[in-house]
């Protein structure tokens, strides 16, 4: 069956629409004669995965951003398929194809080329919509809530002005000057409770978000384990000084930053806290998370060598608990 691509010609403020001509006849030069899909939409992503992997077409190819990403996964579960993925990131963002390794476009199409799968988690996630009612939807980098929601949510019809890296840090500038927290309630595994006033709660299974901000330095997609990343209330000023911190995978040694490990989550919060994944808002808390382990077949680098599965980290009871 022949290569699906489905391509988002709106990721990175439409850049994409401006390199997929160069992208397409590079692409058809590696792997042929292509059934190629352009989004009409939120949503419509996954519409055409659900379609495209059920139809017997393999590999599927998402053009974008870690959004459009985001829509071919869903589309590939919903339908019960074990279809290939491959990634073609056209995003200023593009996290995930930072932790898989792709270093730029050529690198990603001689990727997708040679064809190495191996198989990685998912993680599904039970919520709040935007109309109240409750959702399930799976994400395959970074989901976060508090701050990240209330980012991604400015940082839509950015692109344009800002670069990735600057766009997310300018939307979240509000936040951060005003000092705003969310209490929040946190349950790991079968572990007792932890509260929190936290600015912000990353749960990783990808180690990049916002542009690059190396948020789970540690983490692996394919351990069977979310890596929460939990920052408790910092200002502007702390961010600043602090700023290299987000970037050289040094965040966890801050003492305001919490990590652990583990296959299950689930969060509460006393008021409404905004939730994204992979970039997109999809509505607030409370949650549950779960990883699927190696749920899916992932198309990466030859250099991406199958790794063992790391012993399993106990969850450390935290430095700094509520009060």
């Amino acid at each position: 069956m022949a290569t699906a691509v489905i391509v988002n010609l709106h990721a990175g403020g439409g850049a994409a629409r401006r390199r997929w001509p160069a992208v397409a006849r590079l692409l058809e030069e590696r792997l042929g004669p292509l059934v190629v899909h352009f989004t009409e939409g939120p949503g419509h992503a996954t519409l055409l995965a659900h379609q495209l992997a059920g139809a017997g077409f393999d590999p599927l190819i998402a053009v974008g951003g870690d959004g459009t990403l985001n829509e071919v996964v869903n589309g590939i579960l919903s339908s019960a398929s074990s279809v290939r993925l491959g990634v073609l990131s056209l995003a200023s963002s593009g996290d995930f194809a930072r932790t898989i390794g792709l270093a730029g476009l050529r690198h990603a199409v001689e990727t997708l080329a040679a064809g190495e799968v191996r198989e990685v988690d998912v993680v599904r996630v039970r919520f709040r919509g935007p109309a109240g009612d409750r959702r399930e939807r799976h994400f395959v980098n970074v989901a976060s809530f508090g701050l990240g929601g209330e980012a991604v949510q400015r940082v839509r019809g950015w692109s344009r002005i800002f670069p990735g890296r600057a766009r997310y840090l300018a939307a979240a500038l509000p936040t951060l000057a005003a000092g705003r927290a969310f209490h929040l309630r946190l349950w790991l595994d079968d572990a007792a409770p932890v509260e929190f006033h936290a600015t912000t709660v990353a749960l990783a299974n990808g180690r990049y978000q916002g542009g690059g901000i190396l948020i789970a330095p540690q983490a692996a997609i394919d351990d069977g384990l979310i890596d929460v990343t939990l920052v408790e209330r910092v200002c502007l000023a702390e961010v600043a000084a602090n700023l290299r911190l987000l970037y050289s995978g040094d965040i966890w040694s801050h003492p305001k930053v919490h990590h652990w490990c583990a296959a299950r989550v689930r969060a509460e919060a006393e008021t409404a806290t905004p939730l994204e994944m992979d970039g997109e808002p999809v509505g607030t808390l409370p949650l549950e998370a779960e990883v699927l382990p190696r749920a899916l077949r992932l198309i990466l680098p030859a250099a991406t060598a199958p790794l063992p599965a790391p012993p399993r980290r106990r969850i450390p009871i935290p430095r700094r608990p509520y009060s």
